[in-house]
C-alpha cells in the first residue's frame, strides 16, 4: 500500500515507459511526531483535548512566529493544572494556501529559529482550526458567537485597516469598504470584525477583547475607532455598543519574520525527518507588550509577554528606533543594489548611519522611559547583522505610503520644533522618493510594491532629473506627507537637496558626506 498523502517522492514504471510520481516521505502530522529527532522541540501539549479560546484574523507568517509561539507556550506551563483551551481559530483573509497546506498537517508547522549558534526547529501545535475567510464565512462569523471565544487578535498589516490616513479613521471611499457595504460576506478585516462582533451581540454573550498586533501606533485606540465608524455607515446602536462594550487594548509586537523560501522548506525536512509545507523562520528574539485588560486569557507571561498600564514607551521604540530605521534601511539599500538588511549593516558606513540615525535623531523624539535607548540601539544593529535571516529590502520597503508618516516625518515634524537637525531622516525620506518615483539617478530604477506606486512613477517621469521639481510633485501627496512640514520652507530647500546628493553621487558617497560633516 501506498501513502498517497506523503510529500516525498518515487516512479512506479509502467510499460511504454510511462512512470507515476508517488510520495514516499511522511509528512509533519500528530501521527509523526513520534518520529521526530530529540533535537526538535515539540508541544508539550495534549493535542485531542486542545480547545478553541482565540480567534486571529491574517494568519501569515509572522502570527505562526509570534502570537501563535507564545500561546502555546503559555499553555504548556498550565498543562499540568487545566485543559489546553486556547487553541487559534486561524483565518487567512487574502490566499487559500496557508490553510490548504496547515489541514494537511493537522494545523502543525515548525518554526526556524535562526542565530548565530546555528539553527533550532519548533514545532508549533496551537492552531485548532484554520479557515479561508472567502471560502468559510459562515464558520468564521460563527466562531465570534461561540462564548469559548473569549480574544480576538489581528495581524493584517496597516493596510488591512482600510484607514484614511489623513484623518486615521476608517476611509469609507475605500474599495474593500464599498464592496463590504454591498455584499452579503464581507472580505475586509473591519467588515469581518464588525460583522463578527455583530454576532456575538445578536447572541447575547460577552465580547471578545479585540487585539491588534500589527505596527501602528495606538493601534487599539486606532482599531476601536475604525470598528466603530464600520459600524456606524449601516447601525449607529452596534457603532454604539462596541464603543461601550467591547475592549481594545493596545499591543506591541516585536520579531523579525522574514518570508518563507525553498531554503525554510528544505531545512525544515533536513532537521525534522517528516516534510513540513508551511514552515517559517524567525530570530530568536521574542516581545510582546500588552495593554492590561480584564477577562479570561493565556498566561502569556510564561513566554516573555509584558502586560503594563501603557503600552506608548515600547511602541515608540520600536515604531522610531526599529521600523523607522528599517525604512531607511530599505530604500538606501536598494539604490544601493543591496538585497537584505544584514547586507546593509554588515558595511561600517552604513552601521554607523543606522547609529546616528537612532540615537542622534530617533531618541531625543521619544517619550521619557524606563528603557536604556542606547543599549537598544546597539541591540537592534546585532539583531539586524545576523546572516541567517534574510529579511529582503523589498519586503520590508513595500507599502511605505503608507508607513512614512509614523515612522519617520514624525519624528522629523518633532526634531524640527525642538529646533534640532534631522540630516539622516531626511536622507531617509529623500531615499524613498528615488525609489518610488524612478529617478535614482545612476542607480537601475527601484521597483517597490506600494497602493499608488504608479501615481508616483508618474511624478517621477514629470519631473524628470530635476530634483527640486521630484520633491516639490511629492509634497503634494497630502496623504502622505500632511500640510505642515510641506510648509516649512528649511524642509523642502533640505529634502530637495537630500534627493539630489542621492541622484548625483548615490547613498555611500551620501552618507559617508553626512557622517564626516
Amino acid at each position: 500500500m501506498v501513502n498517497l498523502s506523503t510529500s516525498g517522492a518515487t516512479a512506479l514504471r509502467f510499460p511504454g515507459g510511462a512512470s507515476l510520481q508517488l510520495s514516499t516521505t511522511p509528512r509533519l502530522s500528530r501521527s509523526t511526531l513520534g518520529q521526530l529527532p530529540s533535537s526538535v522541540r515539540r508541544p508539550a501539549l495534549d493535542m485531542a483535548a486542545l480547545r478553541p479560546g482565540i480567534l486571529h484574523l491574517g494568519c501569515g507568517a509572522f502570527h505562526r512566529a509570534h502570537q501563535a509561539v507564545f500561546t502555546q507556550r503559555a499553555m504548556e506551563a498550565v498543562a499540568h493544572f487545566e485543559a489546553p483551551s486556547w487553541g487559534i481559530v486561524a483565518a487567512s483573509l487574502m490566499s487559500p494556501t496557508t490553510r490548504d497546506a496547515l489541514r494537511r498537517q493537522d494545523g502543525l508547522y515548525t518554526v526556524l529559529e535562526r542565530g548565530r549558534e546555528g539553527t533550532r526547529a519548533e514545532v508549533v501545535g496551537s492552531l485548532h482550526e484554520i479557515l479561508f475567510a472567502p471560502e468559510d464565512s459562515a464558520a468564521l462569523l460563527a466562531r465570534f458567537a461561540d462564548p469559548a471565544i473569549q480574544i480576538v487578535t489581528l495581524t493584517v498589516t496597516s493596510s488591512g485597516y482600510c484607514i484614511d490616513p489623513a484623518s486615521g479613521r476608517l476611509c469609507p471611499e475605500h474599495d474593500g469598504i464599498l464592496r463590504d457595504l454591498n455584499a452579503p460576506v464581507p472580505s475586509t478585516a473591519p467588515g469581518i470584525l464588525v460583522r463578527g462582533l455583530a454576532a456575538a451581540r445578536k447572541a447575547g454573550r460577552r465580547p471578545p477583547v479585540v487585539i491588534s498586533c500589527d505596527n501602528m501606533p495606538g493601534n487599539g485606540r486606532m482599531l476601536r475607532q475604525v470598528a466603530m465608524d464600520y459600524a456606524a455607515l449601516y447601525d449607529d446602536s452596534l457603532a454604539s455598543w462596541i464603543g461601550q462594550s467591547v475592549q481594545f487594548p493596545c499591543s506591541m509586537v516585536d520579531r523579525i519574520v522574514p518570508a518563507t523560501t525553498e531554503v525554510d522548506l528544505a531545512d525544515a525536512a533536513a532537521l525534522l525527518g517528516p516534510s513540513d509545507a508551511a514552515p517559517v523562520s524567525g530570530e530568536p528574539f521574542l516581545q510582546w507588550v500588552i495593554e492590561k485588560f480584564d477577562g479570561p486569557r493565556p498566561y502569556w507571561e510564561a513566554a516573555g509577554a509584558e502586560f503594563v498600564p501603557d503600552v506608548a514607551p515600547w511602541e515608540a521604540s520600536k515604531l522610531r528606533l526599529l521600523n523607522g530605521r528599517h525604512m531607511a534601511i530599505a530604500y538606501l539599500g536598494a539604490l544601493e543594489g543591496l538585497e537584505t538588511v544584514s547586507d546593509f549593516v554588515e558595511d561600517p558606513v552604513f552601521a554607523s548611519y543606522v547609529l546616528r540615525f537612532m540615537l542622534r535623531e530617533q531618541r531625543p523624539t521619544m517619550p521619557p522611559s524606563k528603557h536604556d535607548i542606547g543599549a537598544y540601539a546597539h541591540q537592534l544593529l546585532e539583531r539586524w547583522r545576523n546572516p541567517d535571516i534574510a529579511h529582503q529590502l523589498s519586503r520590508i520597503g513595500r507599502n511605505g505610503s503608507e508607513k512614512l508618516q509614523p515612522r519617520l516625518l514624525a519624528s522629523i515634524r518633532d526634531n524640527l520644533m525642538a529646533g534640532r537637525p534631522v540630516p539622516c531622516t531626511m536622507l531617509a525620506v529623500a531615499a524613498w522618493i528615488c525609489c518610488m518615483s524612478g529617478q535614482a539617478g545612476a542607480a537601475e530604477p527601484v521597483q517597490m510594491q506600494d497602493p499608488v506606486a504608479e501615481h508616483m512613477r508618474d511624478l517621477g517621469r514629470s519631473a524628470g532629473n530635476d530634483p527640486k521639481r521630484l520633491t516639490s510633485l511629492f509634497l503634494e501627496m497630502e496623504d502622505v506627507f500632511g500640510t505642515e512640514l510641506p510648509r516649512l520652507k528649511p524642509f523642502r530647500d533640505e529634502l530637495a537637496q537630500a534627493v539630489g546628493m542621492l541622484q548625483r553621487h548615490g547613498p555611500r558617497a551620501a552618507i559617508a558626506a553626512l557622517i564626516g560633516s
